[in-house]
């Protein structure tokens, strides 16, 4: 039985890795990007689907808001640039959530 050693921690891809060191091209960081915020946009949306069909739009962009909240924590975490004009980083993927949802509730009235 191995005895819990924190210095051979697993150092396998993570979310939480800090940004400067990513070693990777600029369009896989895109594409994980572009996919990590269309699964939380999905996830978004199937809990909102759960919600009265004249409520809809107002869940939804809560939802949508509480993920940009959720992703900018991300960023805060991963400690990464807020511009970079090379790629997109975590920062834009939360402005996405947060346009989106903010574009709801505008186009709702709410």
């Amino acid at each position: 039985m191995a005895v819990f050693d924190p210095n051979d921690w697993w150092a396998g891809g993570s979310w939480f890795k800090a940004a400067d060191q990513d070693r990777r091209r600029p369009e896989e960081i895109n594409r994980e990007v572009v996919s990590r915020w269309l699964a939380a946009v999905a996830l978004c949306l199937c809990f909102a689907a759960l919600a009265p069909a004249e409520q809809l739009y107002r869940v939804f962009g809560v939802l949508l808001v509480g993920a940009g909240v959720a992703s900018a924590g991300l960023a805060l975490i991963r400690r990464e640039v807020f511009y970079n004009p090379h790629r997109l980083t975590a920062w834009d993927e939360a402005m996405l959530s947060l346009a989106a949802g903010l574009a709801l509730f505008l186009w709702n009235g709410s």
